[in-house]
């Protein structure tokens, strides 16, 4: 009985790639085979503790260990749409099989040796009931699935508008106001890895990083990031 429901559902709701939107064939997963093949990946993971996404990241309030994300983000690329529909489309499953995936790459190259848990990047609270769920929190159980790294939500994000017309510094002295973190839920927690959707310009994860270096000075910090701008 379950094949013929799991074959009609297939029918009625076939899987499509995230980035073209043709019907997905067996053995492909996300993206189908011709998308995969220019699928802009960044290889931070080759050199994580110094990278494009590292230097985004420099602050000497809140010194960072390593950093990692899976592809590159352009605004008009086709693969943009892997983001939005994540974020927008209420597609966080989408979200976190991408990241399942990366998790497995980075898993194997050693990146999660030593870390302790994940915390997401926080909605305010307005944002996470107009969309109905934490895309960042949908990416920790990705790399939970293939760790068994515990999450920690020891992050809140309060009220605030939209980032996108500020420059760089300007988002990096708004989002400074914006997220606080709890000292208890660290408690315990050695070496911690943030879990972003995208890194823009750095101004949100680094304002994510201060706030859990000041809620507990000598913890350890990493960086994990579905997706990040080219370092300009």
């Amino acid at each position: 009985m379950r094949p013929t429901i799991e074959g009609l559902l297939s029918l009625l709701f076939p899987r499509v790639c995230g980035v073209c939107g043709r019907v997905l064939v067996e053995g492909e997963q996300t993206m189908c085979v011709s998308c995969r093949v220019f699928f802009p990946l960044t290889r931070f993971e080759e050199r994580p503790d110094w990278n494009g996404l590292t230097e985004k990241l420099m602050t000497l309030k809140a010194p960072v260990e390593r950093t990692a994300a899976y592809f590159f983000y352009q605004r008009r690329s086709p693969y943009s749409r892997l983001i939005q529909q994540m974020k927008y489309n209420h597609a966080p499953s989408l979200g976190r099989g991408l990241m399942r995936e990366y998790a497995a790459r980075l898993r194997d190259c050693g990146f999660f040796d030593g870390i302790d848990a994940l915390v997401p990047v926080p909605l305010s609270l307005g944002k996470h009931i107009m969309r109905g769920y934490n895309q960042s929190y949908y990416l920790a159980r990705g790399v939970a699935d293939v760790t068994g790294l515990p999450i920690i939500e020891a992050l809140r994000a309060g009220r605030h508008g939209s980032q996108t017309r500020l420059s760089a510094s300007e988002r990096l002295a708004n989002a400074r106001g914006i997220y606080s973190a709890c000292p208890e839920a660290l408690a315990g927690v050695s070496h911690l890895l943030l879990i972003d959707d995208i890194v823009t310009t750095g101004a949100t994860a680094c304002a994510c990083l201060e706030a859990l270096h000041q809620a507990a000075p000598g913890i350890r910090l990493s960086v994990l990031a579905l997706a990040s701008t080219r370092l300009q």
